[in-house]
């Protein structure tokens, strides 16, 4: 049990690490779906997107390519009597839970079977990054990634 309780924590990074090697959500995969939002991009916008990058004055379009829909629906708000909207990234990062199970077991061939603790993984959303738009263009941004 407690080489498993030391071995769980790299399996599940692991099996994030996999997890986000598998998504085929990219800049340029986003580009390639939208062509024509893309070119109504400024050149300049046009190069940042393609890196997975943002910049004061960007258009959510520009933010959809480049790092794509964020994860959780766009907040609304007002700040200094301007309207804004927020957009927020997560992360999913794996916690070990330990939890009791009660229920009937055996004792077998010298081990036991059945109730007792046991650890599970939970997936834990972070957030990672944010951007502010007002009037349809990025006033603010951080990203942690």
């Amino acid at each position: 049990m407690r080489v498993f309780r030391r071995v769980l924590p790299v399996l599940m990074s692991l099996f994030s690490l996999a997890q986000v090697s598998c998504q085929t959500a990219t800049p340029l995969t986003r580009i390639d779906q939208n062509p024509v939002m893309f070119r109504m991009l400024s050149p300049e916008h046009q190069v940042l997107v393609q890196q997975g990058r943002i910049c004061e004055g960007m258009s959510k379009d520009a933010v959809f390519l480049a790092w794509g829909t964020p994860n959780t629906p766009p907040v609304q708000g007002q700040q200094d009597g301007l309207a804004y909207e927020k957009w927020v990234y997560n992360v999913y990062r794996p916690v070990m839970v330990d939890s009791v199970g009660f229920g009937t077991g055996c004792w077998y061939h010298g081990h036991w079977y059945g109730g007792g603790m046991s650890t599970s993984t939970a997936m834990v959303p972070e957030e990672a990054a944010w951007v502010i738009f007002q009037n349809n263009c990025v006033t603010a941004w951080e990203s942690r990634k």
